[in-house]
C-alpha cells in the first residue's frame, strides 16, 4: 500500500460506482464517468484510490447481469491490474468487526459486504466513499460525487 502525505485525501470506491461507470444504462452513470475524469485530471485531492476485494467479487458479479460477462472480465481484470487503486483484502480482524456492525444495525438494512467497507474506512481513517449508497452517509462518511 503507498503511503499518502496527509494533505492527500484517500477515497474508497464502493461497488455502486464502478457498477454506475460500467453499466451506461445506470441511473448513476454521466455523474459517476464524470467524478471519475475529475479524479484522472487532478482536479480533486483525491491521490490514493481504495476498495476491497469484497467490493471486487460484488463488482464483477453485479456487472456480470447487468451488463454482460465479457464487460465483467474486463472490468475485472481492470480493476485487479489498477496501479492506482489499492484492493484491500478482509481479513479475519475485519471480517469480525464488520459482523458484529452487521448484527448491530438491524434497522439500517446494511449488507454484510457494506460493513467489512465500513470497517475498512474507520481502520484507514477514510472519510470519502465515491458511491451511490445512502448507507455510507447513514454511518457518517461523506459519499461524493455530492450534489
Amino acid at each position: 500500500m503507498r503511503f499518502t502525505r496527509t494533505r492527500d485525501k484517500i477515497l474508497f470506491i464502493d461497488t455502486s460506482a464502478f457498477v454506475a461507470i460500467a453499466n451506461e444504462g445506470d441511473i448513476w452513470h454521466s455523474d459517476s464517468a464524470k467524478f471519475l475524469d475529475e479524479i484522472k485530471s487532478g482536479k480533486t485531492t483525491f491521490r490514493t484510490l481504495v476498495t476491497s476485494d469484497y467490493i471486487i467479487d460484488e463488482t464483477i458479479t453485479r456487472i456480470r447481469f447487468s451488463v454482460g460477462h465479457k464487460e465483467a472480465v474486463k472490468w475485472g481484470d481492470k480493476i485487479l491490474s489498477s496501479a492506482v487503486i489499492d484492493v484491500i483484502s478482509v481479513d479475519k480482524e475485519i471480517f469480525d468487526k464488520a459482523w458484529d456492525l452487521f448484527k448491530r444495525y438491524e434497522d439500517k438494512e446494511l449488507s454484510f459486504t457494506d460493513c467489512t467497507s465500513f470497517v475498512i474506512m474507520e481502520r484507514m481513517n477514510i472519510r470519502h466513499a465515491f458511491a451511490f449508497d445512502e448507507d455510507f452517509e447513514r454511518l457518517g462518511f461523506k459519499q461524493l460525487p455530492g450534489e
